[in-house]
C-alpha cells in the first residue's frame, strides 16, 4: 500500500515507504514505485516518456529512504516539473539521525561527489584535484541544522546521537548519506556509509536500514499557482527510535 497525500489532474505526491525502489535499475528487480503508477494509471503507458524505464519520475529516493515523492501523470507535466527541480523551486527538507555530535547548531557541507572507483553502487565525496573524468563528479550542497540531541548507551560505552533537518541544494545520488559520512558523521542504520561505532549503535538499535526521511515537501503548483505543502510524519520504525532514545 502506497499512501497518496495529493492528486490533482497532474501531479500525484506520494508518501513512500523505506525498502521500496522507485524504478528498475542495475540487479534490481523488485517491486518498483514506477511499477504501482503504471499498474494504478494504465493509460500512462500509452505515452513517449523520455526514459520509458521511469515513467512519471521527477526525481527519486533511495530504496531504504521513506518519504514524499513526486509523479507526473504525463511527459508535459514532467517536463514542468523538472524545470522547477532544475531552477531550485522545490523545497524538500528530510529528518536523518546521524552519529556523533555535531559542533555548529546550522551548517553547510559543500564538496564533489562522485561514483566510488572500488565499489559501483557507492558514491564518495571528493576533494578538488586535476585527474577527474569530466561528467563523473558533480558539486553538491547541504545545508543542515540541529533539532536534538540524544545519548545511546551501548554495553559500557555511551555515544552521542543527533537528529537533524537537511535541506538540499542540489540532487545527487546518496547526497546526504555520503556527506554525513564524509564529515565522520554517518547516519545511523545506514548498511552502505557507516563506521564501527555507528554499525554498532545502528545493531543496537535494531535499526537496519538508514534513519532518512523526505519529510517535508513544498513548491508552486505551475499549472494554478497554487502552492503545494506537504509534510509526512515521521514512520513507526523510526519513530520507535527517537522514544526510545527519548
Amino acid at each position: 500500500m502506497i499512501p497518496k497525500l495529493f492528486e490533482d489532474e497532474n501531479i500525484i505526491i506520494v508518501d513512500k515507504p523505506a525498502g521500496l525502489v522507485v524504478h528498475p535499475g542495475a540487479g534490481e528487480h523488485s517491486e518498483t514505485l514506477t511499477g504501482w503508477f503504471t499498474q494504478n494509471y494504465p493509460e500512462t503507458t500509452k505515452f513517449s516518456w523520455p526514459d520509458l524505464k521511469r515513467p512519471g519520475i521527477i526525481h527519486r529516493l533511495d530504496k531504504d529512504t521513506s518519504g514524499l515523492i513526486i509523479l507526473a501523470k504525463n511527459p508535459r507535466v514532467l517536463g514542468k516539473l523538472q524545470n522547477l527541480f532544475q531552477t531550485k523551486k522545490v523545497t524538500k527538507k528530510y529528518l536523518a539521525l546521524v552519529f556523533g555530535k555535531l559542533e555548529k547548531e546550522k551548517g553547510e557541507i559543500s564538496g564533489l561527489i562522485g561514483r566510488d572507483p572500488h565499489a559501483r553502487r557507492k558514491q564518495i565525496a571528493k576533494e578538488i584535484h586535476f585527474d577527474f573524468e569530466p561528467g563523473k563528479v558533480r558539486e553538491a550542497k547541504t545545508h543542515y541544522r540541529v533539532l536534538k540531541t540524544f545519548r545511546c548507551k551501548v554495553g559500557k560505552n555511551a555515544y552521542d546521537l543527533t537528529l537533524i533537518e537537511a535541506i538540499l541544494d542540489t540532487g545527487r545520488m546518496h547526497q546526504i548519506r555520503v556527506h554525513f559520512k564524509s564529515i565522520g558523521h554517518p547516519l545511523i542504520g545506514d548498511q552502505t556509509y557507516n563506521i564501527k561505532h555507528s554499525r554498532r549503535v545502528s545493531k543496537a538499535l535494531g535499526l537496519n536500514r538508514q534513519f532518512l526521511h523526505a519529510y517535508k515537501l513544498s513548491f508552486k503548483n505551475p499549472f494554478n499557482n497554487k502552492i503545494i505543502d506537504l509534510e509526512s510524519p515521521l514512520p513507526e520504525d523510526l519513530n520507535k527510535i527517537i522514544t526510545r532514545l527519548q
